[in-house]
Order: C-alpha cells, then structure tokens, then sequence
C-alpha cells in the first residue's frame, strides 16, 4: 500500500487514541484513507506498558499512511501519580520523556525520527525552545503542524508562533485552532474567528488550515429520539464561503467529544446515533429496570433502536458501510451486531468520517472499494 498523497488530504480528524475511534478508522474503506490525514495525541493503548503498543494501533488503523503525531499531556494526570507520585506503568514514563522541552524538546525530534509516517505537531508549553525545535523537526522534513487550543487563541500566544513560523521556510505546514469542546454559542463568534484565519493566511500564504472542535453532547437523558446539529460543519462551511481562496481544510473530532466522560452515571440506556451531513440523529431507549436489567434484554433493545433508524426517514439502504452493516446485522438480531456503547460508538464514528470525507456528495454512488453482503 503506497502513503496517501499529502496534497489530496481534504479531512484531518482528531481522533483519540481508544477502541471506538481506532476500530472505526479501521474499518473505513481504504480509499478513504488515502483522502485523510488524522491527529492522534500519543498515550498509552488500553493498559499497555509500552508506547510502542500505541504506534502499532495506529498503524494497524490507518495502514502506511502519513498521520499527525502530537503528545497527550493530560494522560498523565492519572489518579495514583496524583496521589502517590508515582506512574502505574512505564507508558506513563515514556509520555513524560517526550514532554521533557530541555534542548528544543530533543527527546520528541528523537523519537519521531524512526516513525517514518508521523507528521511532528510542535510543542508549544515552553516558548523559549521553539526556535531550536523548529530546526530539528524540519529537518525530518516531513512538514509540520501547529495546533493551537482555544488558551492559545484567546490569550494571542498564536500570534507570535505565528509570527516565528512567517520568518522560517517550512515547506508543508499545517495549522490548526483547535476549540475543543464547542456549541451552539460558537457562531457568535464567527467574525473573529474569521479574521484569525484571513489573518494567518496572509502571513503564511502556503500553509494549510482547519478550524477544529466538537459539538457532540454529553447528555441524552429525557428522550428517546433526537437530533443535534453539527456546529463545527457550520462553522466551517460560514468561514469557508466568505473566505474561498484560503487553504482550508475541514477538521473535527470525528463526531467523539473534545472531553471525555470520565466515568459515574449508572448504566447507560442502549442508544445508537446515525450521522447526517449537518447534524447528528439519535435513537434511544430505557431499561425496563436499570438496576435490573433482564437476560437478553439489552440485545433486544439495541435489534428495537436499529429497527427504528431502518425505518426513519434519513436511513440510507445503499450507503454500504461497516458502520451501516452493523446496524443492520442488529436489526436482524445477528452476531457481531451492536451490544454494548462502545461498539455503538464506533458505528456513528465510522459512519461520520466517511460522511464528513464526502461532504456535498452522494453517498450512495461513492466507491467505497469494498464489498458488503447484507
């Protein structure tokens, strides 16, 4: 399998390293990989020791493909450093080496030389460095990028990366604002946003851009089907058109929260989410008695929600998918369907890379290089 073609990537996705997003990467149809380009933030792979176990993940995800490498600094805010002072597993020794910005973050340009695929994202905690960082990492000569989250933005230090970036020739750069966690509350803010990209632009006339975030709720509760736009489609589409000869690239974070829900709660009700261009659908349904909960009956819940999407109105028959197989393999009570949340999330996962991918198409006459027994 050849790399993708950096200059057709028309998506870059932020994804989080789990089961979810990786399983529902894997499992897009090839050539739409080769039209992306996901962000991973580097942590360690469901209890594994080694960071190694992450790379091999990805790799296993997105084939031999170019991807971004950045560092998850929060995965080391875990509760037993945070009350011993002490790391669970060498993983966490591994991120924290990474992290280290002595002599221009040398460990990170270190690490990334052998990962052939990895695109370097800067790291932006210690300003002092950037200059020296900026020699290394493009000396891997593989691009760059810069993501700025919204501290970042709103507090102007993008401003001057910016300004540090105009004054180096760096063939391939990306930048990302990155506004994490967003709603509704964002279109307020348009005309600013805005003017950072026309204002980026001007200054670095040759890089790429997306403006990144995610709309997806936290909470379900109080009904049994609903819908929610997609803000950060939105957002995109307003600043794309009034800004058409700007490189723009669309970015999100594949349709999972920007924060994770960290546990509590009780037993989730089974709910499956169909994704639509502007906004996202869901179909959801109680337990009889949550702290009860009956053999068989959560399978025979999920076969009732699939059922109901088979039969709404946006349910697409010929968008042949695996997130799309699943849901019917569920409606038809058969193995390997959708029972439990985290599968369920990797169907509307799956599903929204591919829609967001193809944004403005038909789906049903795309080519998605694979063949489907339904």
């Amino acid at each position: 399998m050849s790399r993708n073609n950096l200059s057709e990537i028309q998506y870059l996705p932020i994804l989080y390293i789990s089961p979810s997003e990786m399983n529902a990467l894997q499992e897009l149809p090839e050539k739409d990989k080769d039209l992306m380009l996901p962000l991973f933030q580097l942590r360690g792979w469901v209890g594994s020791h080694k960071l190694e176990k992450t790379i091999e993940r990805i790799e296993k995800s997105i084939g031999d493909r170019y991807w971004i490498a950045d560092i998850d600094k929060d995965f080391l805010n875990h509760p037993e450093f945070l009350r011993t002072g002490e790391f669970p597993r060498e993983v966490f020794r591994e991120i924290q080496t990474l992290l280290n910005e002595e002599n221009g973050y040398d460990n990170w340009y270190k690490y990334l030389i052998n990962k052939k695929n990895a695109i370097p994202t800067l790291q932006l905690h210690s300003p002092e460095h950037l200059d020296s960082q900026l020699t290394k990492l493009a000396s891997l000569e593989r691009g760059i990028v810069a993501k700025f989250s919204q501290p970042e933005i709103e507090s102007y230090r993008c401003y001057e990366v910016i300004e540090i970036l105009k004054q180096r020739d760096i063939h391939e750069l990306t930048i990302i604002f990155d506004y994490g966690q967003i709603q509704h509350g964002i279109m307020k803010f348009i005309d600013k946003i805005r003017a950072l990209v026309k204002y980026t632009s001007e200054q670095l006339p040759t890089a790429k851009i997306a403006i990144s975030g995610s709309s997806f709720p936290f909470e379900f509760a109080g009904f049994e089907d609903g819908e929610k736009p997609i803000y950060e489609r939105l957002l995109f589409n307003k600043i794309k058109d009034s800004l058409d000869r700007v490189s723009l690239i669309y970015s999100d974070r594949g349709s999972a929260r920007a924060e994770k829900i960290t546990g509590g709660g009780g037993l989730p009700a089974p709910r499956i989410d169909y994704p639509l261009e502007h906004d996202w659908r869901f179909v959801r349904q109680n337990y009889l008695d949550p702290s009860n909960v009956q053999e068989g009956e959560k399978n025979e819940i999920y076969r009732t929600i699939a059922k109901r999407i088979k039969n709404s109105n946006y349910w697409e028959p010929n968008l042949l998918l695996w997130g799309t197989q699943l849901i019917s393999r569920t409606e038809k009570g058969e193995r390997y369907g959708i029972d439990s949340p985290a599968k369920a999330t990797a169907v509307r996962i799956n599903i929204h890379l591919h829609r967001q991918l193809h944004y403005g198409e038909n789906l049903e006459i795309v080519d998605t290089d694979d063949d489907w027994e339904d």
